[in-house]
């Protein structure tokens, strides 16, 4: 008999080729719209183009009883009647808009560019990327929509998340236990599944699954660690840093970027040194208001904190994890004393 880990990530494989197909069908069609007449070409290929999504849509949420048969036949478990209504899941959006409209972004967006001085091919070009973006996020979300309906009618309370393989670094610190109340967060293009798990959540997590971030971290190579947490960052989860507070400080990260520059952290001159020359540091403002761990503590310490918005925040600088590993280079016990000193270590 199959392991709940087999059966999860071969339905997680069935998702994602089925997803491709869709993307790259979706693709083809929108590449036969002129540029130069972009509107009268949506509305040529538009409903073909929908038509395909929503199918997608239906297989993917058709995927979810034969799926989740398998996981009861692994457990050994009886489940409660429930059955889907595939149909239900086509045509629409999980923000509820219907895909028609939501796919038409992608000509909006090429007009947008090609408005702003962007040459045409290349907007169209764009155009396309986007449009793959939004088919792939249609077929997904709903796929993982049906499969918890599903599981939440036939009466499972918890489930494991099924990080994909060359999951980013936002996705891996969300391995472990959950519960079918809570939303399932995802970004665009995330690959990600859930597997039902037996009880409250407070049973060891199936062989096979990831039950935290640092497991999944820890079964990682180092140049994987290195790719997907950055090097910075998988420097201070070596050393002992909550992989979570490390995901999230980048998160907060002062960064510097623009249309068709990528986004990449920029130093903040925070004073002068000795010798005339500005003194740059990496700074996020992630976890430095009051109601974070870390905030409140500086405030307890200092007694100092500042209004910016509606929050109050420590006026202490919190440094990321790329100017403490600068700082500490291959000294580990000053690495854990920084990363302990500016809330990534307990």
């Amino acid at each position: 008999m199959s392991t709940l880990s087999d059966i999860a990530f071969e339905h997680q494989r069935r998702r994602e080729a089925l997803t491709h197909r869709a993307t790259v069908q979706s693709v083809r069609r929108f590449r036969q719209i002129n540029v130069a007449d972009l509107d009268s070409g949506w509305d040529a290929f538009a409903p073909a183009l929908v038509a395909d999504v929503a199918a997608a849509q239906v297989t993917a949420a058709r995927q979810s009883a034969p799926y989740l048969s398998r996981v009861a036949s692994s457990y050994g478990t009886r489940t409660e009647s429930a059955a889907l209504i595939p149909e239900a899941f086509g045509g629409i959006m999980l923000d509820g808009r219907e895909v028609g409209p939501a796919l038409y972004g992608a000509v909006a967006g090429t007009k947008t560019l090609i408005g702003k001085g962007m040459a045409p091919a290349r907007a169209f070009e764009v155009g396309a990327s986007f449009l793959a973006t939004l088919v792939g996020a249609a077929v997904q979300d709903m796929g993982r929509q049906a499969d918890n309906t599903l599981a939440t009618g036939k009466g499972w309370t918890h489930y494991v998340r099924v990080v994909n393989a060359g999951a980013c670094s936002r996705c891996s610190i969300l391995a472990g236990k959950s519960d079918y109340r809570t939303a399932f967060l995802r970004h665009p293009r995330c690959k990600c599944t859930s597997a039902p798990i037996e009880g409250d959540g407070g049973k060891p997590v199936p062989d096979g699954l990831y039950g935290s971030p640092e497991e999944h971290f820890d079964s990682l190579s180092a140049a994987e660690q290195d790719r997907i947490y950055t090097k910075a960052g998988a420097y201070a989860i070596r050393n002992g840093a909550d992989p979570i507070s490390v995901v999230n400080a980048r998160r907060g990260a002062m960064n510097a970027g623009g249309l068709g520059k990528p986004n990449r952290m920029v130093k903040t001159t925070i004073g002068i040194k000795a010798d005339g020359s500005p003194l740059q540091v990496f700074l996020t403002g992630e976890g430095t208001t009051v109601r974070s761990s870390f905030g409140r503590s500086e405030v307890a310490k200092s007694g100092e904190w500042a209004k910016e918005g509606r929050y109050r925040r420590t006026t202490t600088l919190r440094l990321m994890p790329e100017q403490i590993q600068i700082m500490a280079g291959d000294n580990a016990v000053r690495a854990r004393e920084l990363l302990e000193r500016y809330g990534y270590l307990r």
